[in-house]
């Protein structure tokens, strides 16, 4: 129902917008930057089009694509399952290259400056197939037929970023972005964009492990700063 939800919320916004193309309440831009966290970064290119409301000049609604990378260094990806321990996967390093339709919202102030919000609803993701060492948090607690979680836990086990996913500033277990900004323009060419980026990396099993999980995944948060360009028609 959900995904149902979302296609046709995608599909009215790119027919409002085309129809409002007609009378030049469109606009279109590219912001190229990356994300920079402690152990991790974040490069993106966000491709947009905003939407000028004729009562409201100001607010600007956001729908376009973005390409991201994820890079970290150690990381622990976790299964929730439903108590106050969860299951792990540790990898050396974790990494994962997407595709996202976004959508988002922004407050134009003196047509200089854009205060806004956007979000992943639907990311496609690739990646290196790596190996992880799982760990069950409680193996005493595991069903006596799930013979294979026991036999895994403490050794190697492949897995690989997950492939599609949705929403991820909500859901758990999704790969994906979002972000709250200030895009400052500069002149009528160039702007600057300094925002901060919340998101999730999300790798999958090829079996059901312990509780059912087969995706694990951790969050990151991070200061994010990207150039800014107009583009006309």
């Amino acid at each position: 129902m959900k995904k149902v939800f979302f296609a046709v919320l995608l599909v009215g916004f790119y027919t409002f917008t085309t129809q409002a193309q007609r009378i030049s309440r469109v606009s279109a831009g590219l912001d190229i930057g990356t994300g920079i966290g402690k152990v991790d970064f974040s490069p993106s290119l966000l491709y947009y089009q905003t939407l000028q409301p004729a009562n409201a000049p100001w607010v600007r609604l956001m729908a376009g694509a973005r390409v991201w990378n994820y890079q970290r260094q150690d990381t622990y990806l976790t299964a929730p399952a439903g108590r106050s321990m969860n299951d792990t996967m540790q990898l050396s390093r974790a990494s994962a290259t997407g595709f996202s339709f976004v959508m988002g919202l922004s407050i134009n102030v003196a047509n200089r400056v854009d205060i806004g919000v956007n979000a992943d609803l639907l990311s496609f993701a690739l990646g290196k197939r790596r190996s992880a060492t799982y760990r069950l948090a409680d193996p005493s607690g595991v069903a006596e037929s799930d013979t294979l979680s026991l036999q895994l836990n403490g050794k190697g086990v492949d897995i690989a970023p997950a492939n599609v996913n949705a929403i991820p500033a909500f859901l758990r277990n999704n790969n994906g972005q979002a972000e709250a900004f200030v895009r400052i323009w500069l002149g009528k060419q160039v702007g600057l964009k300094l925002g901060y980026m919340v998101g999730q990396i999300s790798y999958r099993a090829d079996n059901k492990l312990n509780n059912g999980q087969k995706r694990f995944s951790t969050g990151y948060q991070m200061p994010y700063v990207a150039l800014s360009f107009p583009l006309y028609n």
